[in-house]
């Protein structure tokens, strides 16, 4: 494998060369301008945004072909041309004058490869494949700048500070507790971050001191923007939505980093636990299911232990997912806790089936209930006469008594239903019968939970704007979840 060595260089003030015009050579002049350097770029022909780096006095612009002699004295050359002849004689004339060169996706021609590059601030994540794979090394790059958004250049600006403050203790102990000490000053890192994102600098600074002083401090938690005092985890009610994993909100995906431990349901989807300490705690209807009490009991133990708890759970957490329940135990039991919502698939997986549950034309309303018997029985004739469109989750043990309800309460037995089997998922299935003979069509096409019927004139419009065919999307099986389950 080439370019063993990582190493990070400074162009500040030194002669960096870039050779070609392109879109390529301006990607590079711009990545050489943004590290500090002034680089001369050579090419007979240029984009625009490198005539209007020249304008701007950020380069130095040569409009000429390559000539022997261009590398004298420079420090640093990008060969970005599509000619191998021209690589192979800049990478000659680079090795004789001793000057680092890259030529771009030419590796035979190169003496470094060029990281990916996430920047903030003065925090740079490089991400190489050593010329191998830059597709990749840009897919990942792509991933980091999600993960690290700009208040993790401003931390590193205030740690910077705050290191200048407490460099006298350096001089006090040994450099292993030094170290130790600073470890356990980013031990909580989402803590430092939600300060930085509260603009509560002055705060992080003095986190960090106390821990380098080895001083005492009181901690603080903190899930959203508000700071909460305790030394006690916390717990969030986190929807997992509709199904496929990508669905999940960025605020959900954040928290599930944070946590420490992930309390689940059977609806979540094996991505979204890989890899982190899980505990099952769901329901099934007709199984064996764990009773409300031991979750919530399980919850705030968690909790008082000091660990991050996720409660994830399937669709969102308060519709017909008894998060206000588990929320109302984490009041009483005075643990911090935060709600978070997802899309739920009595919406998201109908929108996948090419359902809306409104269209101004057809639709100005709907009603979303639970066909679960162990829960209040919907008054089915209200609903027929009161919105246009009904939705049912959890109502598949009881579809056919589902649907004699329906038509008992006035609904027409000719138009239009449905019943959407996993939702969102490269495994959904769609069936559309008139109503009457929804839940024959269901059984003989052999649909099981979890699935969502759907009722009203809205279901008509799949025939056109059906758009998500499950057969040929690219998403990947739901693979084994690897969490780990011992606490």
């Amino acid at each position: 494998m080439p370019f063993r060595y990582p190493v990070s260089l400074e162009v500040e003030g030194k002669n960096c060369i870039v050779i070609g015009g392109g879109t390529i050579a301006t990607h590079k002049t711009r990545e050489l301008v943004d590290a500090g350097a002034m680089p001369t770029v050579i090419a007979e022909g240029t984009t625009p945004e490198l005539d209007a780096m020249e304008k701007e006095g950020l380069i130095r612009l040569e409009r000429r072909p390559y000539a022997p002699g261009d590398l004298r004295g420079a420090f640093l050359a990008i060969g970005a041309t599509d000619d191998p002849e021209v690589h192979a004689l800049i990478y000659a004339e680079a090795t004789r004058e001793n000057v680092l060169v890259n030529c771009v996706d030419d590796v035979q021609h190169c003496d470094f490869a060029a990281p990916s590059v996430v920047r903030r601030g003065d925090l740079m994540v490089t991400i190489s494949t050593g010329g191998k794979a830059p597709a990749l090394a840009k897919r990942l790059r792509k991933d980091l700048s999600e993960r690290f958004g700009g208040e993790y250049g401003e931390l590193v600006r205030l740690l910077g500070e705050a290191r200048e403050e407490v460099i006298p203790t350096r001089r006090e102990i040994d450099f292993d507790t030094w170290a130790a000490r600073w470890e356990r000053a980013l031990d909580d890192e989402n803590e430092l971050i939600g300060l930085v994102r509260g603009g509560e600098g002055e705060r992080v600074k003095e986190i960090v001191r106390a821990h380098v002083r080895d001083e005492h401090i009181e901690r603080v938690r903190r899930i959203d923007g508000e700071a909460r005092p305790g030394g006690r985890g916390w717990v969030a009610l986190v929807g997992a939505g509709p199904g496929d994993p990508s669905l999940i909100t960025v605020r959900g995906k954040e928290l599930l980093r944070a946590a420490d431990v992930v309390v689940h349901d059977r609806l979540v989807h094996p991505d979204l636990i890989k890899d982190k300490t899980a505990v099952y705690a769901g329901k099934h209807g007709g199984a064996e299911s764990t009773p409300q009490e031991e979750i919530n009991a399980l919850l705030v133990r968690l909790a008082r232990k000091g660990r991050n708890v996720v409660r994830l759970k399937g669709g969102d957490p308060f519709v017909f997912g008894r998060g206000a329940e588990e929320a109302q135990a984490l009041a009483s039991a005075g643990i911090d806790f935060e709600v978070v919502p997802a899309p739920t698939s009595a919406i998201a997986a109908l929108a996948y089936a090419g359902i809306p549950v409104t269209d101004r034309r057809v639709a100005s309303s709907f009603a979303v209930v639970t066909g679960h018997s162990a829960q209040a029985e919907p008054d089915w004739r209200a609903l027929v006469s009161a919105v246009d469109t009904i939705v049912v989750l959890m109502g598949m043990r009881r579809l056919e008594e589902i649907v004699a309800r329906l038509i008992e309460g006035g609904a027409d037995a000719e138009a239009a239903a449905s019943v959407v089997e996993n939702g969102t998922l490269t495994s959904q299935r769609v069936v559309v019968a008139p109503l009457g003979e929804l839940a024959a069509e269901v059984r003989s096409a052999g649909l099981a939970s979890p699935a969502v019927i759907v009722f009203g004139r809205a279901v008509e419009l799949r025939e056109e704007i059906a758009w998500f065919d499950a057969t040929e999307q690219h998403a990947q099986a739901a693979p084994e979840s690897g969490a780990k389950t011992s606490l």
